[in-house]
């Protein structure tokens, strides 16, 4: 049709082009082999064929085997950034838990704001024997009291210490020692 439009020239698709090349392939072997009659023509081209076919093979192979080196390559490479990383990557999770033992520490009221609500919050009769913090920073307190269920209500009432909790007691002479530690968050 002519229309005035120019038109594209036509251009041949890829299977198209490869089977060509195949066929002029195919038959440069056979007029390389046409002058040896000791090989029957339907033997070259069965020898032609498998040619061919192990060209074919050899591409897929090739590649498995270039991904294999690439990949112990890359095994290698990862191994040794780890290798490099561990000191960085502990440093970081230490530096993570000591800001979190800090914030913690910083949350909770200090020893003397602890005393003052023990002092508000103990019975009478009741004396405090040790107050102290562990390494994370918790509040462990031992108080000798004749009536520990009297001091346990009295400790609950301040909220101060609602986070003691009992650890134990034991009988004294006269009176009993109650053990209290504080929980975490």
């Amino acid at each position: 049709m002519d229309d005035g439009i120019p038109q594209p020239p036509e251009q041949r698709s890829l299977a198209a082009s490869l089977g060509g090349a195949a066929r002029g392939v195919a038959q440069r072997a056979r007029d390389c082999w046409a002058d040896r009659p000791e090989i029957p023509a339907n033997r070259r081209d069965w020898i032609v064929a498998g040619g061919v076919a192990g060209l074919i093979a050899t591409g897929p192979l090739l590649t498995i085997a270039g991904a294999w080196l690439m990949t112990g390559s890359v095994r290698s490479d990862v191994n040794r950034l780890e290798e490099q990383a561990a000191p960085r990557a502990a440093a970081a999770e230490a530096a993570r838990r000591d800001r979190a033992l800090l914030v913690a520490m910083i949350k909770r009221p200090g020893l003397g704001a602890t005393a003052e609500a023990l002092s508000r919050a103990l019975p009478v009769e009741a004396v405090l024997l040790r107050a102290e913090r562990d390494r994370a920073g918790l509040l462990e307190i031992d108080i000798s009291a004749p009536d520990p269920d009297k001091l346990r209500a009295a400790l609950r009432a301040e909220p101060a210490l609602a986070r003691l909790r009992d650890a134990g007691q034991q009988r004294g002479d006269l009176m009993m020692t109650v053990s209290f530690r504080e929980q975490a968050e």
